[in-house]
């Protein structure tokens, strides 16, 4: 199985690794110019061109490039046929959005969009623990995230890289999209949000440095926290129902598990788990799809433009300052 893989950044570089790790050994890396020095380290060939002749098509096109050119590496793909990981978002604008709703109407290839933390073992346990209805009703939710953004890359300056440049469809609403996703996947669609970002010049960036919103449904309310001003990296869930709560930090390591007028349960995280494990399970998972030619599955192409659908209206809704209703359309 052929694979090529689109943009040789920090996250092109995991899925090369990855794939490696897992027996794939056909790999090439898509970039503007020709790395020798990259290609002796990630053991792949490199090219400047989409590959279109016979022979090496590839069978697998990983879209690793900043979200402003998503779309760009998500036509050639389908152009030849490829079945299709993208990492998230989707895309960065409504145009950018028509055009990927377009290109992926009828598209009967697997389509995969890269949210790792649901294969956490600790986000797996609390979706059971929803699901089996543990703590009751659910009627508010927050899900904090906050990370220094000097930190992520500390050999690059940050202030050039895709997270820090409204062209490439950076800022941190863009850019962590974890938490939305796994509101979505809680809790599904909500009915209508309200989001303020804010820039105070902290990092001296053209984007907005921090963002909240508020997301409603007809029975609950979640509120959402980005940043990128943190110094401490800080990923935090909470959920309360009317028969108890679950708590999530990922500093701690647990999740912690309260039903009413019971002990509080602490269900801890795996010593021997390792973060790269959840890029390799969903790498495991997307080729399981491959091999099934399962189409529809919970991270496919109508996930991947549900989540852009919500992330937009976030920017909308500053734009705008009012609360904007969600109706989500994939067709």
């Amino acid at each position: 199985m052929r694979n090529l893989v689109i943009g040789g950044g920090s996250i092109g570089k995991r899925h090369i690794r990855n794939l490696h790790n897992l027996g794939y050994r056909d790999i090439v890396c898509l970039k503007r110019e020709n790395d020798l020095e990259f290609a002796s380290e990630q053991q792949v060939d490199v090219v400047t061109e989409y590959p279109n002749e016979p022979g090496k098509i590839p069978d697998v096109v990983f879209v690793c490039t900043p979200t402003s050119l998503h779309n760009q590496g998500l036509k050639l793909a389908v152009a030849s046929g490829a079945h299709i990981f993208m990492e998230k978002p989707l895309v960065d604008s409504r145009h950018a959005l028509n055009t990927a709703k377009r290109l992926l109407s009828k598209y009967r290839k697997v389509f995969f969009i890269g949210f790792m933390l649901r294969y956490h073992p600790l986000i797996q346990e609390m979706k059971r623990i929803l699901n089996q209805g543990l703590i009751g009703k659910i009627y508010y939710a927050r899900f904090e995230f906050g990370s220094y953004l000097p930190y992520w890359h500390p050999n690059e300056d940050y202030k050039i890289g895709y997270a820090a440049r409204s062209e490439l469809g950076g800022g941190v609403v863009n850019t962590i999209t974890h938490e939305l996703d796994l509101i979505l996947y809680f809790f599904g669609v909500p009915q209508n949000l309200m989001c303020r970002k804010s820039n105070f010049n902290i990092l001296e960036i053209e984007v907005e440095e921090q963002a909240e919103a508020v997301l409603d449904y007809p029975d609950l309310q979640v509120s959402l926290h980005l940043d990128y001003l943190q110094k401490d990296y800080s990923r935090i869930i909470k959920v309360l129902g009317t028969e108890g709560r679950l708590a999530w930090n990922w500093e701690d390591q647990f999740l912690e598990f309260k039903q009413h007028n019971q002990p509080v349960r602490r269900v801890q995280l795996p010593q021997t788990f390792d973060i790269n494990q959840m890029y390799v399970d969903q790498l495991e998972h997307f080729f399981r799809l491959i091999a099934n030619n399962r189409i529809e599955h919970p991270l496919d192409a109508n996930l991947a433009i549900s989540n852009a659908e919500v992330m937009l209206l976030m920017h909308d809704s500053h734009k705008r300052n009012r609360v904007v209703n969600i109706a989500i359309n994939n067709s």
